[in-house]
């Protein structure tokens, strides 16, 4: 039965975060993580200043489901099945020990040990009243805590086995996923780390260098981010609170802000729904298997400013179909179907601020202006063409006259040419290389190509130069470009 109780598919990452949800309930104000590289005699140890539980507490939270998942909880109680504790605990390591204390109590040591208990002369659920020998060590920083709990992970089979302690290669694995714990921890844990007198957790250290820091997915910091109205779904006796936001383009963010709001795996993972229960994350972007067509909705490139975030509470986790992980969510198909409505409008509107790069539905267009390329069906395929009513191509033409037929072969060569798939591999790729118009380009080349629009567009027609600089200001290609061609054009 222990065995099998290893095999729930928890991660390094899933299962620090389910242990800290019992550090949580207990009322800690503070958790310290610690991660110590030995090979295969690396171990782990989670520690909390909570309220503690003594020798019949800590002996009921050690057996497998403590607690129904039917029974009535506290509203700030992440528990569910009465599982976390041991289910985590056990798919990282042989052996788990738990150190608790109360407030004016002494100490109460429990551990399973897998290993002794598959002795052929033990053939009992056995559960020790002590550490292993040569662990107290591993435990001397909590004796002199007032209260709290420490839960200590040893014989690390499923996440050390086969590694050498002098190979480099297995160190830096091992510190690689602690880098990755701490990204997790700070998405998961972020409305409790957003306030520090509410909760802090620390890896490997105490001092504020060691602090786990939190990342909200909706970058509600940033005054370009939009958050859209908040919906309320009624379900039975329990309401859903919904509330979507658009992330803002990446033209309006700097470098450090764009990497900062991807987040730990990137826009395009963090795009879609943030299911919380008693303010804990448990599901961080997707879209459910939600949809309103055909096919489901799926991570893609032009949905990626789209998160909208779902609060539940412990009530819902029946309905929800919370699993014993705290990672996936099913919603009710009344609930679902008020979400695929509520999030279409959303996604439309994160596509079309993708599109435009951020700036259109801010502002109004000149619509006399127009694009620069057509999306177009054509026998029944995708086709991109160039507008020949823009005002440079229309007077482009106009002025070649005679030799209109050349232009519009090498017109029809750029448009039956156009690499999409290439443009489409190197979004998704890497997105954050992709330039703006005239992107990092000098001074001088906008001024250039801008004078020689404005020499276009002038022709023989006395048209005052004021009138013709903000038609060339609105050109796509010269919209992030405005200040320099003003400050130029102006003082001519």
């Amino acid at each position: 039965m222990l065995e099998s109780l290893r095999a729930y598919g928890y991660s390094l990452n899933s299962a620090v975060a389910d242990l800290i949800d019992n550090s949580i309930t207990a009322s800690a104000k503070n958790i310290w993580i610690t991660l110590r590289w030995k090979g295969e005699c690396s171990w782990i140890s989670i520690r909390d200043d909570g309220v503690g539980m003594n020798e019949e507490q800590l002996s009921r939270a050690m057996i497998a489901g403590s607690q129904s998942p039917l029974d009535r909880r506290e509203r700030h109680d992440l528990g569910r099945f009465g599982l976390g504790l041991k289910t985590a605990s056990l798919s990282l390591a042989r052996v788990l020990t738990v150190v608790s204390k109360e407030e004016k109590n002494s100490l109460a040591i429990r551990r399973w040990d897998l290993d002794y208990i598959a002795e052929e002369n033990t053939d009992q659920w056995r559960l020790l009243k002590s550490a292993r020998e040569g662990s107290r060590e591993k435990l001397k920083d909590f004796e002199s805590q007032r209260s709290g709990t420490v839960v200590l992970l040893e014989n690390l089979d499923n996440l050390c086995a086969g590694t050498l302690e002098k190979s480099p290669a297995d160190r830096n694995e091992f510190y690689h996923k602690i880098d990755s714990l701490n990204d997790h921890l700070g998405m998961i844990f972020h409305r409790f780390l957003s306030t520090s007198t509410r909760l802090r957790i620390f890896i490997n250290g105490e001092s504020e260098a060691h602090l786990v820091k939190p990342w909200d997915p909706f970058y509600s910091k940033h005054k370009a981010t939009e958050p859209k109205p908040k919906l309320q779904i009624p379900f039975g006796e329990t309401v859903t609170d919904v509330q979507g936001f658009i992330l803002p383009h990446k033209d309006m963010l700097t470098p450090a802000e764009y990497e900062e709001a991807g987040g730990p795996l990137g826009w395009n993972s963090h795009q879609g729904f943030y299911i919380y229960r008693a303010d804990r994350l448990l599901v961080s972007g997707s879209w459910l298997g939600l949809r309103d067509g055909i096919s489901k909705w799926r991570a893609e490139e032009h949905y990626k400013l789209a998160r909208i975030r779902i609060d539940i509470t412990n009530e819902m986790d029946n309905d929800w179909k919370i699993d014993v992980k705290k990672s996936l969510a099913i919603p009710p198909h009344n609930v679902a179907l008020s979400l695929v409505r509520y999030a279409s409008t959303v996604r439309a509107e994160a596509r079309d601020v993708f599109a435009h790069r951020g700036k259109y539905g801010k502002r109004k267009r000149n619509e006399k202006v127009g694009k620069v390329w057509l999306s177009k069906q054509l026998r029944g395929q995708n086709t991109y063409r160039l507008n020949r009513e823009h005002p440079v191509i229309r007077t482009f033409f106009e002025n070649i006259r005679g030799r209109r037929d050349e232009a519009e072969a090498i017109f029809r060569l750029i448009e039956e040419t156009v690499p999409v798939e290439q443009i489409w591999l190197d979004s998704a790729e890497s997105p954050e290389m992709r330039s703006s118009p005239f992107g990092s380009a000098p001074e001088k080349e906008v001024i250039d190509a801008a004078r020689t629009f404005l020499e276009m567009l002038q022709g023989d027609v006395s048209t005052p130069k004021k009138d013709l600089i903000d038609e060339v200001c609105e050109l796509e290609c010269f919209a992030d470009h405005k200040e320099v061609i003003y400050a130029h054009f102006g003082a001519e």
